[in-house]
Parts: C-alpha cells; structure tokens; sequence
C-alpha cells in the first residue's frame, strides 16, 4: 500500500505541553486510530496534519510532496471532521455543504443533487432551519457528511461518533469500510475502545505528547486486547485501586 500521509520528528510546544518528535505513517486502504487520554496530543497531532497550527520542527509529506508551512492547497484533498462545532452554524445544512463543494473545487453541476441525496441517506431535512438550531447528534451528521462529500484521498475524524445514535453510528461505519475499500486512508480518534476494536487496523497510542505504542488490532488482541494493550502503555494500573477506594467510598 502506498503512503498517503507521513510524519517525521514533528514537534510543537505550548506553555505547558509539548508534542515530542512525533513518528506517524498512513497508508491508503487502512483505518487508523489515534487512542490516548484526555490531553494526550492525539487533537494536537490532527491539527498539525491539517496545518491549522505551526509546527515547530520536523516533517511533514502528503502524497509523497513535502507540505510547507502556511501550505493548504493539500487540504483540498483531505475530508476533515472536528471534535465539535462549526464556524459557519448560521448557515443551513445544504448551504454549508455547498460552501465546502466550492472550497474543495468540486463539480458545481452536480452539488445540489449530490448535497440533497446525502441529507435525505442521514434524514436531515433540506430546508432553512439554520445549523446552530439543530442538536448534537445532528450536527455531528453534517461534519460527518461535509467531510466525505467530496471523496477524499485521506479523511480525519476526531471523535466522530458522539451524540450519533446507533443506527447512524453503523451507517458511518460502513461508509468508512466502503471508503477504505476505495483506497482511502482514513485517522479517527476515539475514546470508545469498544469502536476502535471494530473499526480500526492499526492503532496508535498517544500518551504525554508522545507516540508510546502502535500495533495492528489483530496482534493487540492476542495479547489481551486493547483495555490491556492500553492500561500498559499509560501506566493506568492505578485504575483498579482507584476503582476499590471509590466504591469503598461510596458504601461507607
């Protein structure tokens, strides 16, 4: 499988975290996740990707082309799913979803037919009700449809299955098997271990601004599955104690 994305000795500070010489590589064809603990780097590391923030040192290739600082016309390439929220809640559903067609240079002729069947596959209605009207669940839809409705060569998820209800939940995860199918290399994160296992080939463990583990799913769950591939690699034995000394606490 040939490199989509690939990350060498990628640095950046802030005032009290530092992502240290960060080592990652995306093939086409593959499903990879980003797992770590709240404040780990794992956003960090995305937005870095995306080029939304400086980087301070290291490298960065996309599609084998090193990606320059301030460069974005990569991204044109790349469907991108924030954790929460948009910048553009003022606008409808379909007028958002025409805006990133115009941004991402696709074919006008065919956008309002496309934006109108992929809002009525998720049962959001095309009418005039404005983003920010709309509940979590369904705006988690339409960052979820904005980022693939231009079918992308790399898609970048960052927790994309909260507020989803299950039925959507297995929608989305079987656009991303057809999109994987496709070649389409594909980074998601999640704190859901139970997802991960399912969804994912190839983990990747971030943990204090620092890659700490990759393994593919089927070797982790040989030696004990993620829970345990997890608990080592953090040091998160502690939970157990934790566990005892809260229920104690609770009883008393």
């Amino acid at each position: 499988m040939n490199e989509i994305l690939t990350l060498r000795n990628v640095n950046k500070s802030f005032s009290s975290f530092k992502l240290k010489d960060v080592n990652i590589d995306i093939r086409e064809g593959e499903i990879v996740a980003f797992l770590g603990p709240n404040g780990a780097g794992k956003t960090t590391t995305i937005k870095l990707i995306m080029n939304s923030i400086k980087r301070e040192s290291g490298e960065i290739y996309f599609l084998e082309e090193r990606v320059k600082q301030n460069d974005v016309d990569y991204r044109r390439h790349i469907g991108y799913m924030p954790e929460s929220g948009t910048p553009y809640e003022f606008l409808t559903a379909r007028e958002y979803l025409e805006f990133l067609l115009g941004v991402y240079g696709a074919d006008k002729s065919r956008a309002k037919e496309k934006i109108k069947e992929v809002l009525e596959i998720f049962n959001l209605k095309d009418d005039k009700k404005h983003i920010r009207t709309y509940s979590k669940g369904m705006k988690q839809k339409v960052l979820f449809i904005g980022s693939i409705i231009h079918n992308p060569k790399l898609l970048i998820l960052d927790e994309p299955f909260n507020a989803i209800e299950p039925q959507t939940a297995m929608l989305m995860k079987n656009i991303l098997f057809e999109m994987k199918e496709g070649g389409c290399g594909i980074i998601f994160s999640s704190h859901i271990l139970e997802i991960v296992e399912k969804l994912a080939d190839r983990v990747i463990l971030i943990n204090n601004g620092e890659k700490v583990g990759e393994g593919n799913i089927s070797s982790i769950k040989e030696r004990g599955g993620l829970d345990e591939f997890f608990r080592t690699l953090t040091n998160s034995y502690q939970i157990d104690e934790n566990t005892e000394k809260l229920i104690d606490v609770i009883k008393s």
